[in-house]
């Protein structure tokens, strides 16, 4: 009540959290119907909106044909650049209607949110939720967008801001495999950054080609303590086994359960996984299993107590890649929102690549708060 949000002054930050969970403690069976509690909430105000819904097996199957009908089209098979755009439009408003649905959409008609962060259970993360579109179009590309997971896992500790100094280290991977010149092109990019940056400076240190193995990457860890980790390269999700889901150095693939070994300092703020399916999981199951086996690359980094992680939820071409990488590290020290730099480089995917179907503005995931500092209680005193 005591912010300077009159005339003259600033927009007032509203932030959104839409939550989809499943309240049931057992998984989920084959053929079930799933049950889920969707709320939506306000921050700053005195009430959470509920209502309980439930997906039959024929949205299910739905929704896992067409999300597998645009996996294939990533691949180049199948589909058209139409009717790419067609089933993505399609899957999105479908997504909107099935877990938002009118009474939803009654509560959020009198609110312009500036960030929405869509908390996923953990056993649906198989879906790609950036699609969710309006009559007016697609959620993500109109506001800053993240998603936060629902799981039964605690998380380890990550980083201690209070411990922090004004220096942001960057580690870059980049092409270890040598068949992705993109790669080296993201990591140019991020070399670019380094030096002042409004109170803060960068440094980047990179890995490119040959020299980017598995037991070399684990020395810089060591060595240093990185603020942010830039992998761009190889990676595939093994949805039998996600445990295993891997990117690829130079020596061979670093797999999912292997992320909790590495013997970073503390891990890093931001992850940019800039790999095939680095963002996505199997359907189903649990963020970690009770044997300590992680559902792909984001569950793993997550549960490694990384703040933020960005990853792509379909296969990923080395042009939308590369575009998107380097329009996102561009607006990161430009706008110092994360939510704003995101939107902006998904937006700009989306409008240059759409002439040819290529899916990266909305298979770019983000996970963690897209709303930074900008919360109705950190405003501005009179």
């Amino acid at each position: 009540m005591f912010g300077r949000y009159g005339a003259g002054h600033e927009v007032l930050p509203r932030v959104l959290h839409i939550s989809v969970a499943r309240y049931r403690p057992d998984l989920p069976q084959p053929g079930q119907p799933l049950e889920f509690l969707v709320s939506i909430h306000e921050e700053g105000t005195g009430i959470t909106w509920q209502q309980n819904i439930t997906v039959d097996s024929e949205a299910e199957r739905y929704f896992l044909d067409t999300t597998q009908e645009l996996y294939l089209w990533s691949l180049n098979k199948a589909l058209t650049p139409r009717l790419a755009a067609e089933r993505t439009r399609q899957l999105g408003k479908r997504l909107y209607g099935t877990f938002v649905g009118q009474e939803g959409e009654k509560y959020l008609a009198g609110i312009e949110p500036t960030a929405i962060l869509l908390d996923v259970d953990e056993t649906i993360l198989n879906l790609p939720w950036e699609l969710m579109a309006t009559a007016e179009g697609v959620i993500s590309q109109q506001t800053p967008f993240g998603r936060l997971v629902t799981t039964r896992v605690i998380p380890r500790p990550g980083r201690n801001p209070l411990q922090e100094d004004a220096v942001v280290r960057i580690l870059a991977v980049g092409n270890p495999t040598g068949d992705l010149p993109g790669g080296e092109a993201e990591l140019a990019a991020l070399s670019r950054l380094q030096g002042a940056h409004s109170g803060c400076k960068v440094e980047v240190t990179t890995l490119v080609r040959g020299e980017a193995t598995r037991a070399r990457f684990v020395e810089m860890l060591v060595a240093g303590d990185h603020d942010i980790l830039h992998f761009s390269g190889h990676g595939s999700l093994n949805p039998d086994q996600p445990e295993t889901s891997s990117i690829y150095f130079a020596d061979g693939p670093l797999s999912a359960d292997s992320v909790l070994e590495l013997p970073w300092k503390a891990p890093p703020y931001l992850v940019f996984n800039s790999a095939c399916e680095s963002g996505r999981a199997a359907g189903g199951k649990r963020l970690a299993s009770a044997g300590n086996h992680h559902n792909g690359q984001a569950a793993a980094f997550l549960t490694a107590g990384v703040e933020g992680y960005v990853g792509y939820f379909w296969p990923v071409t080395e042009v939308g890649a590369t575009l998107f990488s380097i329009a996102l590290y561009r607006g990161l020290f430009e706008y110092e929102n994360v939510g704003v730099a995101f939107l902006k480089a998904r937006n700009r995917a989306a409008r240059e690549l759409a002439e040819v179907g290529d899916l990266t503005g909305y298979s770019a995931v983000l996970f963690g708060d897209a709303a930074s500092k900008h919360r109705r209680d950190l405003a501005q005193l009179v």
